[in-house]
């Protein structure tokens, strides 16, 4: 994305909960400032490869704030139309253990309940619990790599509320569909645009929003995940 006029291009090469690395198209003239900000306990930039290091308390700042503040210390210094920011620190999604034995689960009590297997009410709680197991890791794995979790893994309530109402297979394949199914999706790397605008020697950064026909793809899933949540 080289081809916005007037933008200055910053690139999130890796990003956890506390810690990020930055790489800049042009030189930060004045990169210390940043130690300026509450929340940044760290600064290390590399002059040669334009990159830098921040760490910050992450019960100041969350990872968004900190981008805000680099990119308006960034744009105050070198007066650009637009900074654009890209996250190439995404790494491929690939399912658990527990999320493959929960599919597993949940397709073979579906075929013990099709042909009223006398085992049905095993098969019911192993796709339950399996379930339960998954998205609880998939949860916890976001919130240690990055301070929170997808609103998608609240549909663990949802599993849990269904234990009284006997739809559990329905329930529990809903539950792990609005969990993993998005991630199944090929995903494009995630950009944001602001739009600089400096008055009276104070800088404003306004978000752009850009939608793409995967974002779209990954929207038309989980709406139709809900919509069968709700007629279940």
């Amino acid at each position: 994305m080289h081809d916005n006029q007037g933008a200055l291009h910053v690139t999130v090469r890796h990003s956890m909960q506390g810690r990020i690395r930055l790489s800049f198209e042009r030189a930060f003239p004045h990169p210390e400032l940043l130690l300026t900000i509450d929340g940044i306990r760290e600064m290390q930039w590399n002059p040669r490869l334009c990159s830098m290091l921040l760490k910050y308390d992450s019960h100041v700042l969350t990872e968004f704030e900190v981008l805000q503040q680099v990119c308006g210390h960034y744009a105050a210094q070198l007066s650009p139309k637009m900074i654009h920011v890209r996250h190439e620190e995404e790494e491929g999604f690939t399912l658990s253990s527990t999320a493959v034995m929960a599919l597993l689960s949940i397709g073979l009590d579906g075929m013990v309940q099709s042909f009223t297997l006398p085992f049905a009410t095993f098969t019911k709680w192993l796709s339950v619990l399996t379930t339960l197991t998954a998205v609880t890791e998939h949860g916890w794995e976001e919130l240690n790599q990055r301070g929170s979790f997808d609103p998608e893994v609240m549909s663990i309530v949802y599993l849990l509320n269904s234990l009284s109402g006997g739809k559990t297979l329905q329930a529990s394949a809903i539950a792990w569909g609005l969990t993993f199914g998005r991630h199944l999706l090929p995903q494009e790397t995630r950009e944001t645009f602001w739009v600089v605008t400096q008055l009276s020697g104070k800088v404003t950064l306004t978000p752009v929003a850009r939608a793409s026909s995967k974002a779209f793809a990954g929207r038309l899933l989980r709406t139709g995940l809900d919509t069968m949540a709700r007629r279940t």
